[in-house]
């Protein structure tokens, strides 16, 4: 029964955080429009938020980071456009800062070590690192730190002390969350490696999938206004988009 299926969709992201259109079909052995039928009715409700492919959980718990490997599997396609269109705004011989921690920032590296921009690349990430290693037009600057379990950044008191004396044209960040208030994150040794970064970067471009839009997670970083741009993925609604747009932000929609 319909109610019953999506009684069973609830409980199963109530331990999941993310599933494809494909993976909850085989799992309930139910055609993948039924699928796509039910996660819309759940989005309605507020319980998922759907990607393009599948659906995300609603994070309620402002402690939750999900893993690397989780997030590589989530919202694959919104992350490649975000990416894509980050890439036109990147001009030859600029000095960057590269997030640590995301999926995203992983998925810009590897998009530059491919091209043949000449850069500046200042990173506490260790995969960001390896991807732009032995690239001959990359000027590649690693700050120092602890590398804690289960995550690619080096956070601490070396790479914070070497930021107070950098000047980057640009830092890409990526965040945990973001709502109207400000972006946020699940780790104080982050929030402060991160906010080390904005103050040595001219401007910062803040690129987050929509699936982490309106959540927020337990420290706050800074004020939604800090970014000079914002690039997200066409999951957004229009009276969202609006209703940031209207605070003065330039948010960029990335297509698909």
């Amino acid at each position: 029964m319909p109610a019953e299926r999506r009684q069973q969709l609830i409980q199963w992201f109530q331990t999941n955080v993310s599933g494809t259109n494909q993976e909850l079909a085989r799992m309930f052995n139910i055609s993948v429009s039924t699928v796509r039928r039910d996660l819309d009715s759940l989005a309605a409700e507020g319980i998922v938020r759907r990607t393009h492919g599948g659906a995300v959980r609603i994070r309620s718990r402002t402690n939750f980071e999900p893993s690397t490997d989780l997030a590589r599997r989530t919202a694959v396609e919104e992350k490649s456009s975000i990416v894509r269109h980050t890439l036109q705004m990147i001009e030859p011989k600029q000095s960057i800062i590269i997030d640590s921690g995301a999926v995203i920032a992983h998925m810009l590296a590897e998009e530059l070590a491919a091209n043949t921009i000449p850069l500046t690349v200042i990173t506490n990430d260790l995969y960001v690192a390896t991807t732009l290693t032995y690239k001959e037009h990359i000027k590649l600057i690693v700050p120092g730190g602890s590398c804690r379990f289960g995550s690619y950044g080096l956070l601490g008191q070396p790479g914070l002390d070497f930021l107070v004396d950098i000047r980057c044209d640009c830092f890409f960040m990526s965040a945990q969350a973001l709502d109207m208030e400000c972006a946020s994150e699940t780790l104080l040794d982050v929030m402060l490696m991160k906010r080390a970064m904005i103050e040595a970067s001219e401007r910062t471009v803040l690129m987050l999938d929509s699936s982490r839009f309106f959540d927020r997670a337990l420290y706050r970083t800074v004020p939604i206004e800090t970014f000079d741009t914002i690039i997200t993925d066409d999951g957004l609604s229009e009276e969202a988009i609006e209703k940031i747009r209207l605070r003065g932000i330039n948010l960029e929609i990335a297509k698909l």
